[in-house]
């Protein structure tokens, strides 16, 4: 048995004359191998995340570094600081609670799971509130910072191209976004659903 898929169709299979047991050791490994799949995969969301929030961090760092005389660029990019660090809080707690259970130690299948499926919907609910919220400000913040230090005249003198590159940049983090959930949420929440 190589898939959990193989023992659902055995299961349901059970009326042909061609019947295999499934032996108690087949089955743990299946699941064993299952939920190291799943945690690979929030693993694997958890410290691209946490990497695309260290160059946000140290971005905003080196632009308080280089222009500590410029208030306003301090400000936003403190601003974008602060902004992220209730994110990293709630993703480093959240995935150290989904990965800190060895598989070896898992003895209730049913309630792992629900446990899984409770904690990454915890997240996905948090991250999608706070992308709401970020995503305009980001772009907003981003696109002030790129205005003052690369456009003469900066957004004062350049309010359309501003509100552009500002809407432009929304769009962007919005699909990227869109693809994100999909992929690291909406799938996972729908294998875990018990």
């Amino acid at each position: 048995m190589e898939t959990l898929d193989e023992a659902k169709n055995l299961w349901q299979n059970t009326n042909q004359e061609n019947r295999s047991v499934l032996i108690k050791t087949e089955v743990d490994n299946i699941i064993k191998m299952r939920i190291k799949k799943e945690k690979k995969s929030a693993a694997d969301y958890f410290w691209l995340s946490f990497t695309y929030q260290i160059l946000i961090y140290a971005f905003a760092s080196h632009l308080i570094i280089k222009y500590w005389g410029d208030n306003r660029i301090v400000l936003l990019s403190a601003a974008v600081v602060l902004l992220y660090i209730p994110l990293t809080i709630i993703l480093m707690q959240k995935f150290k609670a989904m990965l800190k259970q060895p598989v070896q130690r898992i003895t209730d299948i049913q309630s792992n799971l629900k446990s899984q499926h409770a904690l990454l919907g915890q997240f996905y609910s948090f991250k999608k509130r706070f992308d709401l919220l970020s995503l305009p400000l980001t772009s907003v913040i981003l696109t002030g910072i790129l205005f003052m230090l690369y456009v003469p005249g900066g957004v004062e003198a350049h309010v359309t191209g501003a509100a552009t590159a500002s809407f432009g940049m929304l769009l962007i983090y919005s699909v990227a976004a869109w693809f994100e959930y999909k992929k690291h949420f909406i799938h996972p929440l729908n294998r875990l659903r018990f």
